[in-house]
């Protein structure tokens, strides 16, 4: 009877050392034909692993409309030298900036004309590699709303959008009323001397005497 159980019991720790085995082993492979594809993939794709990196982008005007200039300041590394800055408005036609030859630069950019458009940035490593497209985008208006009269009615107008409008008595005081577009035309009669717009830079227009439409 004894020599049965013993056998018994033989029998049940060869099964579960197999089972252990064959459990183990197939982590194994797993994990070996795991590393075996990322060693594949990095071999057959370099570029993934060469690629320089836009690290953080400052955009002075934190992407508002503004009727100053816009400063972007770019942050940016690579495993080989970075050769070039490229931004382009529509990832298209690429502008280049080159004389760059390391491998973590710093540079601003400065856009000083109207504008509101998305703007894409990429770098350029000495081993032809480009960094993955950065997006913001640069909102600039400099130019003042206009105030004219058309048929006796007054007329807004403004390149990229008006914001306000502002009557005044004195030129001093200043009661404002919220406006959105780029044009408007008021019919209704006005009970102040003065009127001036308002765009959503800023930007002033030159003052309209009501009365006398001057």
């Amino acid at each position: 009877m004894k020599k049965y159980i013993f056998a018994f019991v033989i029998i049940i720790i060869l099964i579960m050392g197999i089972s252990y085995f064959t459990f183990t082993s197939g982590i194994t492979k797993k994990v070996v034909a795991s590393l075996r594809a990322s060693a594949v993939q990095k071999k057959e794709n370099p570029g993934v692993y060469n690629m320089p990196v836009i690290t953080n982008v400052i955009n002075s005007s934190g992407e508002n409309f503004v009727n100053t200039d816009i400063a972007i300041i770019i942050n940016a590394t690579s495993n080989y030298k970075i050769k070039y800055i490229k931004y382009s408005y529509n990832m298209k036609k690429w502008k280049t900036i080159d004389g760059f030859d390391s491998k973590e630069i710093t540079h601003k950019l400065v856009f000083k004309k109207s504008v509101n458009k998305k703007l894409y940035i990429k770098v350029e490593n000495e081993k032809g590699y480009a960094s993955y497209p950065y997006k913001t985008v640069v909102k600039i208006d400099k130019k003042k709303p206009k105030v004219s009269y058309k048929n006796n009615d007054l007329k807004l107008t403004d390149n990229f959008g008006l914001k306000y409008i502002q009557y005044s008595n004195d030129k001093l005081k200043w009661e404002t009323e919220e406006i959105a577009g780029k044009k408007l035309i008021i019919d209704k009669k006005i009970k102040y001397k003065y009127l001036r717009a308002v765009d959503i830079a800023g930007n002033i227009s030159k003052t309209k005497n009501v009365l006398t439409n001057n």
